[in-house]
């Protein structure tokens, strides 16, 4: 009696249990129902297409992009009712089978579609999968979501949950650099490559600004939604090796359009359309180990890159005019900007400001106010990113390079030069310069210009210092103009005078240059010591009318 009892329970609660299998297939079912729908509900773009252009041909696809920036064109009513369906259907498959990681993944994915970021957080935090797959899927939402910091934390969570195979794999950003520079990686092991790469996404980051680290959160985003897409349908068909491809190199299409079919039995092809604009964020460097950042290295609109990043956070991202200057301050330098944006909606915004350094792999930050500001940095070599963000337009400029400490010459060091628009007044410190500065390092013929500088452990004696400004670049015409006598030729301008040097000493000397100069200049100053040695510093300028 107790035993037949016992069986007719576990009959009743088996008949209580989902049939997870079933689950699953209903699920799969409901999704191939969705995307055979959509696929034939898609918007036809009219004479879209890349015009034959192929800025990469990977596997079946030719990607390309648009610089045009063009604009997504909504969906249809009964493609998002759809939708809405199919959520509903995977919300009760979630229910009912919560270890599923499958259904738990389209689910984020097809809430994210919806734009339904915060829902689809909340969807991952339901999942009941492995520890490692639940996390990735909160990382993915917390990123489309914007919210990077704790992203950061999400990813960390999943990568330590890996085996470590997995976590190697995840780690590795070779996919995603010039053929060049992943070629430096391919000797190296899990740890180096790790470290290497955490420093490149560092880099790459379009803003140190923002909290977190977007880019490199990024990467782990597309990590996830590539392992979503896998096995399963998508707008473009069953999924394969180059769509991963396409997706870790330029991130998933968050807009579909179709083409009309050429013939009667012809299917009509499907284009994905990924966020705009995109940039080529990694820099264009010689070395993977240890970048150099010059001025040259952003290659930020290249239309051929091997990766690109649309940052959620920005409308546009363009280069900052600006000034910096190193002042020595013992073991320390003085990093002091000015700055002025190019983008006139940057004018109109009320912009936040920040001057941040990368010294060790650990970043330091002051905000910059009216158009300008300091950071105190050990005097070593570092990474410096001056940043300007609108908080409406989401238009943003930067600058961001590589600093060697100053030269020194015995205990003497000698600072950059400022240039600035003098007035009446004598400046007195960096900061009264510093609002005069030229951030643009242009100058007008025939105006006069300051010089500033500071001169650090030197003994008191005597020195000689000399201020020359000399020309470029002087174009081809213009030389046999003046070797013709038919224009005057452009001599170096030379100030010399001897001065009596202290401990620390500030200096400026004004200058003016002829109504004849034109073009790209650069000032220099030597100081020369009784003992021999000798300090130089310049500053390129360019001269206009």
């Amino acid at each position: 009696m107790l035993l037949s009892t016992i069986g007719l329970l576990l009959q009743l609660l088996g008949a209580q249990l989902p049939d997870t299998a079933a689950v699953l297939r209903a699920a799969r079912t409901a999704q191939e129902r969705f995307e055979s729908s959509r696929r034939a509900r898609l918007p036809i773009e009219w004479g879209g297409g890349s015009g034959g252009r192929c800025d990469a041909r990977i596997g079946r696809y030719c990607y390309w992009y648009d610089s045009s920036e063009t604009k997504p064109v909504p969906e249809s009513r009964s493609i998002v009712d759809a939708r809405e369906r199919l959520i509903a259907e995977l919300d009760s498959g979630a229910r009912r089978s919560p270890k599923d990681g499958w259904i738990a993944g389209q689910r984020v994915r097809y809430l994210l579609e919806a734009r339904r970021a915060d829902s689809a957080f909340s969807a991952a935090r339901q999942c009941d999968a492995e520890h490692s797959w639940c996390s990735a899927l909160a990382g993915l939402a917390l990123q489309v979501g914007e919210r990077f910091t704790a992203a950061d934390s999400a990813f960390a969570a999943a990568l330590e949950a890996m085996p470590e195979p997995q976590r190697c794999d995840w780690l590795d950003v070779r996919e995603l650099l010039t053929a060049r520079l992943a070629k430096q990686l391919d000797r190296a092991d899990c740890a180096e490559r790790a470290r290497i790469g955490d420093r490149l996404a560092i880099l790459g980051q379009p803003l140190w600004m923002t909290p977190g680290h977007d880019w490199r959160t990024e990467i782990f985003a597309r990590r996830t939604m590539a392992a979503i897409l896998s096995h399963s349908i998508n707008p473009h068909g069953t999924w394969g090796d180059d769509q991963r491809a396409m997706l870790m190199r330029y991130g998933w299409p968050e807009w579909f359009t179709r083409s009309e079919a050429a013939g009667l039995y012809a299917t009509p092809n499907v284009s994905g359309h990924d966020r705009e604009p995109s940039y080529d964020v990694f820099p264009a460097v010689a070395s993977a180990r240890a970048p150099k950042l010059t001025g040259d290295v952003w290659r930020l609109r290249a239309p051929l890159a091997q990766s690109r990043y649309a940052p959620r956070p920005l409308e546009r991202l363009g280069a900052l005019r600006h000034q910096l200057a190193r002042f020595p301050r013992g073991d320390s330098m003085l990093l002091a900007v000015r700055y002025a944006t190019a983008d006139t909606a940057l004018d109109r915004d009320s912009a936040a400001a920040v001057m941040s350094a990368l010294v060790r792999d650990s970043l330091r930050r002051a905000p910059l106010a009216d158009s300008g500001g300091t950071i105190m940095v050990p005097a070593e070599t570092l990474i410096v990113s001056v940043e300007v963000l609108g908080r409406r337009s989401r238009h943003a400029e930067r600058a961001r390079y590589s600093l060697d400490p100053l030269p020194r010459a015995g205990s003497a060091v000698l600072s950059d030069l400022v240039l600035y628009a003098p007035d009446a007044g004598t400046p007195q410190s960096i900061d009264a310069v510093l609002r005069r500065a030229l951030p643009a390092l242009r100058v007008s013929a025939h105006e006069p210009f300051g010089v500033y500088w500071e001169l650090d452990g030197v003994p008191h004696e005597n020195a000689v210092l000399s201020v020359t400004v000399e020309p470029l670049r002087v174009g081809a015409m213009r030389r046999v103009a003046a070797r013709l006598r038919l224009a005057p030729e452009l001599a170096p301008i030379r100030v010399r005078w001897q001065s009596m040097v202290a401990a620390r000493e500030a200096e400026h000397v004004t200058l003016r240059m002829p109504a004849n100069a034109r073009g790209a200049y650069r000032v220099v100053l030597t100081v020369q010591q009784v003992s021999g040695r000798q300090l130089t510093s310049s500053r390129e300028i360019e001269v206009v009318p």
